[in-house]
Order: C-alpha cells, then structure tokens, then sequence
C-alpha cells in the first residue's frame, strides 16, 4: 500500500510540475543534484566505451540514482543522470485513443511486446545461464555481449560510470543490484530515444555498438531524439517533468536504428576453448538491405503509422502520424510463455494486454501478405502423385529471421476418396516435434535442404543449422562458427551476387536453382498407389519461434534459471503457427 501511495504522489508531482511549466515555462530543480557536463551533448561514445570519468564522478553518479522500488504492474520509474526508466515517460504518454476508441498509448502497446520483455524472456535467460554454466571463465564476455541489448540502460549506464556489467550473481538479474530495475525495463524508450545517429547503418554499429551521449548529465539538457517536431511548449515540459529536452531527428526512423542490435556478431571458440572469431548470430537489418524492401522502414510492418493523434495527454496538439509502439514481432509463443508465468515471471503488462499483443503477433504471422502457398503443375500417372509447390516470402527480411532457433517448414498430406491419410511429410507433435525431421531425432543430424521429396521421411525445413569448428552441428552460441545449413526463404529483390557472407544461403539451397529471393519451389512426388481418388493435397506453412532442438539440448543444464524455464516450457505446448496454406483437388485414375 506505501508504494501504491508513493506512486501516486509521484504522478501527482509531476502533473503539477507540468501545470506550472505550461502556466509559466519557469524551470524546475530536479530531484536530485547531478553533475554538471564537463564537454558539450554533442560528444558520444559507443555504449560499451570505457567512459572517462574520474573515480569521483563515477561516486557522485551512484548517490544520484533514484530507485523508486516500484511494484508491478507499474512500470519503474528508477533513473540516474544518463538513463530513465520507462515510467518516467508513460506519466504524460499514456491515455492515448484514436479516432475508433482503440487505446495506441505508447506504454500500453509497448508493455506487452517482447521489447519490454527481453531481460525477462525465459528461453534467453536459460540460453545466458546454461553458456556460463559450460564456461564459466568467460561469464563476463556472455554478460557483456547479451546485455547490451538485452539489458541496454543498466549495461550502458554501468560501462559509463566504469561498474560491471555482469548480469547473473550479484549482477543485473540480481534484485539488489542498483541497476536491477532498469535491467528489468528491457528495450524501453530511454534507450532508442537517446540513441544517436553517429555510426547507425555502418559495421560499428552492429552488436549494440550505438551511440549514447556520456557526458551531459545535467537535468533538462540531455537530449531525447524523436522524429516530429517540436516547438518551444513541448520542449518545455519534458524538460520539466523527464529531465530530457526533445529534439526531432529522422534518424530516430530510419532501419538503421534497430540494425543496432539486429545485426549481431558473437564470439566463437575452437577445439581448445579458444576465441577464435565471430559468427553472425542474427543478420536481419543486412537481409532487408539487400532487398527490395530497403527503401522503406522496420516501421512500416512494426510499428505502423495512426494518424492525426496527440503526441501526449498534456498538450492535445495533433500530429499528422504516430507510430504504434507495439513492435510486433514473431514471437507469440514466447508471449504466451510469459502471460501464463505472469506472477512468476514478473512482468508488468495486464493479461488483457498480454493477449492483444499475442492477437497482433498471430495476425501478423498469418496475414495474407507474409506468405504464400501455391500449386504449379499437379499430375497423377502410374499410381504417382506430383505436385509441384511454391512458397513466397513477402517480409523484408528471411523468413524466418533473427535468432537461429526459429524454424518454418512445409507439412503436406493427402486424403483420398475416404479420406484417408495416404502420404503426410512434415506432421508435427503436442512438443513441436517434427516427423522424419534427423535434428529432431538426434543433436548431431539435421535435415538438408530438397528440391524433390518423394518419401514420408523428409521434410523441407527453411532453418539455419549451425557448426562447430569441427564441423559438429551445434545449438551452442558460443561454439558456433558458421552454418552448414542456411535455405530461410529470402527476401524479394535479394541479390546474391551482392550479399555479404553472413547473409548468403548455406548448403544445398545453393545449388538449388528454384530457390531464389522471394520464393522457393519444390517438387513432391507421392505414392498413392494403394488408393483412389480423388485425392486432396493440403501444404500447410509452418512457422516455430523456438525449435525442438532448440529446447532440448538446454534441458541437461543445472542453472537455475535454465531449469525455470523448463518449468514454464514443459506447461507448454509448442505448437506452430499456420502462416500459409494452400489446398488442390485431384481426380484419381
């Protein structure tokens, strides 16, 4: 109840300290004191810079911190003199409708992403806790790596002020590590909103390497970038009620912003345990590069535009567009995950909320425009069936892309006059097993790449299989050095011939001349010999956000928060999502 009030009072100083900057455009002290800048805003470095701040500062910046020990479903509100939570700003960005009645507040559609989730996520934290369990020496480069982006204020205030990074023990994970809160915030609008357009689009500024201003740290002069404009009222009173002055830059919508951490090179090591390079673990800002997509925005499918909304509930001023902050991805598993373990998991969205975001996931994933099933040329001579089947890819990047655990594949079967099940390839289980899939079956195979399937016991599977030095195939990131298999549908317009490395297809798809940029064609051939007619062919488009082997191999770890997820992935039942289907009739004989 203490915090409840507590709360309220808080939302209460600030709508006054609006009030009256509105009334008066007077300044406000901030809450606490804070160390004046000792060179001007425009001086950025990296987010994982060593930042050059005397051991005074860095102790002048720790008695700064606000920790307003928020309980959830509020959203933190903690802050320093370089990083905000995100309460901070839902305060005035919150109560937002648009002409239907349909709420696009900027917190209310974020909260329930898996932008707000991504310190929280189950399967990432299981992933972080069973590589430090394997190696243990190398805790800090595992912790440094995923927290950047994972945990982008806590890692980015911690390397400014020269403070560890570490995220298990007595790191960031840990409740009473200062920064625990701002951890917890994931990917919330302090940090893309201050993020600034220096490096983005070139190779310095993948694997979170973003450019954040370490140097001001006084209240009112640290800036926030947004891509509209802003006159002298707005700039007032989010300097008055956030600390941050708003400035428009179009940077702040430009794809290159999130190529930041959507583009992400690991280390890897060799037989001796070794560093021996680095392996693109996700590539999907290059993918959309390199296709016919690259003239517009990750926004325009993840963020789309509302039109003629106000930008906050303290000015009723319209803008010509907004972008939904919902950033709705592909995981609606994972979401499901974390709407089930609500409590446990401690997130600080509402059920109905939770359930929205899934909704908008799934009807992404399923929309019309995503994929495509169609027949070519289908024939029955001699007791054969053959089909002919294309699959199109309409996203701008792979299908699937970003982590390597997700998979799509192709479930075919035909019925015949009985309706009769007479040839099924790619069948499934209640776990997301895959039938007749060599990975699913065993860690150390994996199903190639096919342009013809003529037997119950291949599937056609658009997956990244990954390997070790040696060559084994591996679902350990740090043991990764390339892919032996990479057939993910590409992008329309995607140029091989001018693809990086890292994002050309691996294996057979090769050599594969119906698997080209935008679409993929294979040829079924199916023995229906011991049937009749007529028989319905039906291609289902399956997608998985998390593979059976993906899951699997994790299960022998004893981390505790890798067996966490077991407890919430085993109450689960990972099903795949149809996001094609197609269907022929056939007569027999």
């Amino acid at each position: 109840m203490r915090r409840i009030i507590v709360r309220h009072l808080q939302v209460l100083i600030v709508i006054i300290v609006l009030f009256l900057a509105a009334c008066s455009g007077s300044q406000t002290a901030p809450l606490t004191d804070t160390a004046p800048p000792t060179a001007p805003a425009e001086e950025a470095q990296p987010a994982d810079a060593t930042a050059t701040t005397s051991p005074t500062e860095t102790a002048q910046t720790s008695s700064n911190f606000i920790d307003r020990n928020i309980d959830p479903p509020a959203l933190p509100q903690d802050a320093s003199d370089l990083a905000s939570a995100s309460g901070a700003c839902a305060v005035c960005h919150t109560g937002l409708f648009d002409g239907n009645g349909e709420e696009v507040s900027f917190d209310t559609l974020w909260r329930a992403s898996m932008m707000a989730h991504a310190a929280r996520d189950p399967y990432w934290l299981a992933t972080v806790s069973s590589e430090t369990e394997e190696f243990p020496h190398l805790e800090e480069v595992i912790a440094d790596k995923c927290a950047t982006c994972h945990m982008p204020l806590a890692h980015f205030d911690a390397q400014a002020n020269q403070q560890p990074t570490l995220i298990l023990g007595d790191g960031f994970y840990n409740p009473a590590n200062q920064l625990h809160d701002l951890a917890m915030d994931g990917i919330s609008c302090n940090l893309c909103h201050q993020i600034e357009a220096g490096n983005l689009g070139q190779a310095e500024s993948f694997s979170g390497g973003y450019l954040i201003d370490t140097i001001t740290r006084t209240w009112g002069e640290r800036l926030s970038y947004g891509p509209l404009p802003v006159d002298q009222m707005g700039i007032t009173l989010m300097q008055q009620g956030s600390g941050y002055q708003p400035v428009q830059s179009a940077h702040t919508a430009e794809a290159s912003l999130c190529g930041s951490c959507h583009v992400l090179y690991t280390p890897y090591l060799d037989e001796n345990g070794e560093v021996a390079g680095e392996f693109p673990e996700q590539t999907t800002y290059l993918e959309w590069e390199n296709s016919s997509f690259s003239g517009g925005a990750c926004a325009d499918c993840h963020m789309p535009k509302v039109a003629n909304m106000p930008l906050s509930n303290v000015l009723n001023k319209q803008q010509a567009y907004l972008r939904k902050h919902s950033f709705t991805g592909a995981n609606a598993f994972m979401l499901t995950m974390l709407a089930d373990n609500a409590t446990e998991i401690g997130i600080t969205a509402t059920d109905e909320q939770m359930q929205a975001a899934i909704g908008r996931v799934t009807e992404q994933l399923t929309t019309a425009t995503g994929t495509a099933v169609r027949f070519g040329d289908v024939t029955l001579q001699d007791g054969i069936l053959t089909a002919e089947v294309t699959v199109q890819n309409n996203t701008g990047h792979k299908l699937p892309s970003g982590f390597p655990s997700r998979r799509a594949w192709l479930h075919v079967w035909v019925t015949d006059g009985n309706g009769d099940t007479v040839f099924e390839s790619g069948g499934y289980d209640q776990n997301g097993q895959i039938s007749g899939n060599d990975n699913d079956l065993d860690a150390g195979h994996y199903e190639p790449h096919y342009t013809l399937i003529d037997s119950a016991e291949q599937v056609q599977i658009y997956e990244p299989i990954m390997h070790t030095t040696q060559n084994e195939v591996t679902t350990t990131l740090l043991l990764a050095s390339g892919y032996l298999k990479d057939n993910r549908l590409m992008p329309a317009g995607f140029a091989l011939e001018n693809a990086d490395e890292a994002i050309s297809p691996k294996g057979l798809a090769v050599e594969d001349e119906n698997f080209l940029g935008g679409r993929d064609t294979i040829t079924y051939s199916m023995d229906v010999s011991d049937s009749s007619g007529p028989y319905t062919i039906n291609i289902q488009m399956l997608y998985q956000s998390i593979g059976y082997r993906w899951a699997e191999n994790l299960r022998p770890y004893n981390a505790e928060l890798t067996q966490d997820f077991f407890g919430y992935y085993d109450q689960a039942d990972n099903l795949p999502i149809e996001i094609g289907f197609a269907q022929h009739f056939q007569e027999g004989e």
